[in-house]
C-alpha cells in the first residue's frame, strides 16, 4: 500500500440541524480575538448575514446563547463569547483531540503494513 496515504475527517455536533462544528468554532474564536462578529466573519471570508445565520442556528440547536451582541452606538457595538460558548469550544476541542488520537490508532491498524510507522 502507498505510504503517503492519510485520512481527513470533519466533525459536527448535530441536533435537527448542524449545531456546532469547525465553522462555528472558528467564528467564536474570531469573536474572542476581535470582539466583533462582523470582523470575525470578514476574516473567515463570510458575509455577516451568513455568520449571523450560522450562530443563530447553532444557538437554537444547542439551546443556549454562544455570544452576547450589542448593536451600534458611538462605540460601534460588538460581540463577546458567553461562558457557555467558551465551554462549548473547550468541550468540542477536547472531543476532537480524543477522536484524533483514536482515529490515528485505527488508521494505523487498518492502513499501515506491519513494520511501517
Amino acid at each position: 500500500m502507498k505510504q503517503d496515504l492519510h485520512y481527513d475527517m470533519k466533525v459536527r455536533i448535530m441536533g435537527e440541524e448542524k449545531a456546532f462544528g469547525p465553522g462555528v468554532a472558528q467564528l467564536l474564536k474570531g469573536i474572542e480575538e476581535m470582539g466583533s462578529m462582523q470582523k470575525a466573519a470578514e476574516k473567515m471570508g463570510l458575509s455577516y448575514s451568513k455568520a449571523w445565520k450560522m450562530m443563530k442556528t447553532a444557538e437554537q440547536e444547542l439551546g443556549f446563547a454562544l455570544t452576547e451582541r450589542s448593536s451600534g452606538g458611538k462605540d460601534g457595538g460588538g460581540s463577546v463569547v458567553t461562558e457557555e460558548g467558551r465551554e462549548m469550544m473547550q468541550r468540542y476541542g477536547n472531543f476532537l483531540s480524543a477522536l484524533q488520537t483514536e482515529a490515528d490508532r485505527l488508521f494505523a491498524f487498518y492502513f499501515q503494513r506491519e513494520g511501517e510507522k
